[in-house]
C-alpha cells in the first residue's frame, strides 16, 4: 500500500512533466527533420505545438507521449477528488472538479488522435479538442484553487498556484485583445500557445508539495 501511495503522490510530477517533455522532444525531432524551423518558439512564434506533431518522427512521438499524458491527467483529477474529500471538502464540488478535468483529458485525446489527419472534419476535431482541453483544464484548476481557499489551505504552494492562475488569465485576456487590434496577430499567436501550454503544466507541478503531505 505504501508503494501505491507513493506512486499516487508523484502524479502531479508525471502529469506536469510528461507533456512538457513531449512537446519539446517532438519539436526537436520535427526541427531536425526539417518540418519546422529551428527557433525559440516561446518568443519567435515560428511554429505551433500542433505543427511539431503532424509529420515524420514527431507524428509518432507526439501520440506516444500525449495519449498516456491524457490518461495520467484523468487519473490526476480522480485523485484530486479523493484529496479534496480527505480534506473534508463537499463531495459535489470534488466530483465536479473531477468531471470537468476529465472532459479536458478526453478532448486532449481527441485532439491528439486527429493531429496529422487530413480533411476538414479532422481540422474541426483538432480545433475543438485543443480549445476544450485548455478551457476545461484551466477551469478545473481554478475550481481546485477556490476549494483550497474554502478549506483554509494556505502557504507557499497556494500562493504559487494563485500566481500561475492569474498569469494564465492575463495571457488569455491579452490574446483576445491582440487578436482584436492586431492585423498580424497570427505572427504572435503560436508563442502564446507555447507559453499557455507550459504554465498549464507548471500548475500541476506546483501542486506536488500539497499532494506529498496527504495520505492516500
Amino acid at each position: 500500500m505504501s508503494g501505491t501511495a507513493d506512486l499516487i503522490r508523484v502524479l502531479p510530477l508525471l502529469n506536469g512533466l510528461l507533456p512538457i517533455l513531449a512537446v519539446h522532444i517532438t519539436y526537436l525531432a520535427a526541427a531536425g527533420e526539417g518540418y519546422v524551423p529551428w527557433c525559440f518558439p516561446y518568443v519567435d512564434s515560428c511554429t505551433s505545438i500542433s505543427a511539431t506533431g503532424r509529420a515524420g518522427t514527431g507524428f509518432y512521438l507526439f501520440k506516444a507521449f500525449m495519449i498516456p499524458a491524457a490518461v495520467i491527467l484523468a487519473a490526476y483529477w480522480w485523485f484530486t477528488r479523493r484529496l479534496l474529500i480527505s480534506l473534508t471538502d463537499k463531495h459535489q464540488w470534488a466530483t465536479a472538479i473531477w468531471v470537468i478535468g476529465c472532459i479536458g483529458a478526453v478532448f486532449l485525446i481527441l485532439y491528439v488522435l486527429a493531429l496529422g489527419a487530413a480533411g476538414n472534419e479532422f481540422r474541426i476535431q483538432r480545433r475543438l479538442g485543443i480549445i476544450v482541453y485548455f478551457t476545461f483544464t484551466y477551469l478545473a484548476q481554478l475550481l481546485l484553487l477556490w476549494r483550497l481557499h474554502r478549506l483554509g489551505i494556505e502557504g507557499r504552494t497556494v500562493i504559487v498556484l494563485q500566481s500561475i492562475a492569474v498569469f494564465l488569465l492575463a495571457c488569455g485576456l491579452l490574446t483576445l485583445v491582440l487578436a482584436a487590434v492586431m492585423l498580424d496577430y497570427d505572427a504572435v499567436e503560436d508563442a502564446f500557445e507555447w507559453v499557455l501550454a507550459l504554465f498549464i503544466q507548471l500548475y500541476f507541478l506546483a501542486t506536488y508539495p500539497l499532494w506529498r503531505q496527504q495520505r492516500f
